[in-house]
């Protein structure tokens, strides 16, 4: 008899969605150490909790998540926020002076090196600790839910604070699937990076000190070779 017949296809279906937290060679020796004894649904998922719970515990012994959570998506995010609302301003404007060309320059400026800082701390986040991405997610929704619950209004609209959510999410899908970058493309974003502080002359550059380490970070890390 299999262990879906045993337990309840909702309890089966709680374990599977625990034990994917786990590493394949492990999810597949839990369920079939499940699959084998009749320990009911309660208890399989406990035993299931309990060793990715362990599992977790050992990732944070080390520098990686702290420094992608706390020390990248965290401040990180609020900066980006910053620079969200700053390109879609000038995009804003750029709609009602079109032929402005000194406008057109500040916003297609603005629009490249956001995507570029959200792309790399988002491949920074993936790529410093893929196991812990789910606590880089809460570093990076935490201020934005504390921004969204402060919002004036004043006719702008909330989607103007996230324009770095996606090429961010980008960024950590890629960081996830390849460690290290190509050498060209690591120094590119390092460069890019340090565009951060001479774009914000007020206090959001002490944010943006931030983006300074991930970009070398990639750089010291990437391939000596074709990427």
């Amino acid at each position: 008899m299999k262990a879906e017949a045993r337990i309840s296809g909702v309890g089966w279906r709680c374990i599977e969605a625990a034990a994917a937290f786990l590493t394949p060679l492990e999810r597949e020796v839990v369920l079939g150490d499940l699959a084998e004894t009749d320990r009911g649904a309660w208890r399989g998922l406990g035993d299931v909790v309990s060793l990715m719970a362990l599992r977790q515990l050992a990732l944070w012994k080390n520098w990686r998540p702290w420094a992608a959570s706390a020390g990248l998506a965290l401040p990180a995010s609020l900066f980006l926020m910053g620079c969200s609302l700053a390109a879609s301003g000038t995009v804003s404007h750029l709609l009602h002076e079109p032929t402005n060309g000194s406008l057109l320059w500040r916003s297609a400026s603005r629009l490249f090196l956001l995507v570029s800082w959200a792309w790399m701390a988002g491949f920074a986040v993936g790529a410093v600790s893929r196991g812990t991405l789910w606590a880089s997610m809460l570093g990076c929704c935490a201020p934005c839910f504390y921004c969204l619950s402060k919002w004036p209004g004043h006719g702008l609209s909330e989607l103007q604070l996230f324009l770095f959510l996606m090429p961010g999410l980008w960024g950590a899908w890629r960081g996830r699937k390849h460690l290290r970058l190509g050498l060209g493309w690591a120094l590119f974003l390092a460069t890019m990076a340090m565009f951060t502080p001479l774009m914000w002359a007020r206090g959001g550059w002490i944010y943006g000190c931030w983006l300074l380490w991930p970009g070398w970070y990639l750089a010291a890390t990437a391939k000596r070779g074709p990427a």
